[in-house]
């Protein structure tokens, strides 16, 4: 996948003047956290997919956007392809990497931190990870699996934060 050179430029983007976040966002895949989201399409959601193939590569995944992925208990990893939704309120969320980033400058994270995090699509913990090292970073979700989702997903680029 060419998911490297858009994240290189999300984090150019989100992290200009702050070279150890702009290091962790550029070797950070976005796209492991948000396979699928939700796109408000006028009233109701439509289904978006990273798709396997680089000429299908949606940019928004490396956008500096907010990725709805739950309408009111509606999961987009759960969704079919074809699925839409005529209503409904986003419940969960992978957050726009400058406010995640944002927080984490306004917490005043060094590279010797240890952080507790909120878990949500796993990207922020991702991100946490990988400038200050899995041992560092727990993170903490209410619900059971997103928790489950984000370890799987973290685990398979190593990263085993401490997962609540």
């Amino acid at each position: 996948m060419l998911w490297e050179p858009r994240a290189r430029t999300l984090a150019n983007r989100v992290a200009r003047h702050h070279p150890a976040w702009r290091f962790a966002v550029s070797r950070t895949p976005r796209h492991v956290f948000v396979p699928r989201w939700w796109e408000q399409d006028g009233d109701g959601w439509r289904l978006r997919t990273y798709a396997a193939s680089p000429e299908a590569q949606p940019a928004d995944v490396y956008r500096d956007t907010t990725l709805v992925t739950q309408i009111d208990d509606h999961h987009a990893d759960d969704a079919h392809d074809d699925d839409a939704l005529t209503t409904g309120t986003p419940t969960s969320s992978s957050t726009l990497p400058s406010l995640i980033l944002d927080m984490y400058r306004h917490a005043a994270i060094d590279d010797d931190s240890r952080v507790l995090l909120t878990t949500g699509t796993g990207y922020g913990t991702a991100l946490a990870c990988s400038r200050l090292g899995s041992a560092q970073v727990t993170s903490i979700d209410i619900d059971a699996r997103l928790v489950d989702v984000a370890a799987e997903r973290l685990a398979t680029l190593g990263m085993k934060p401490r997962m609540l």
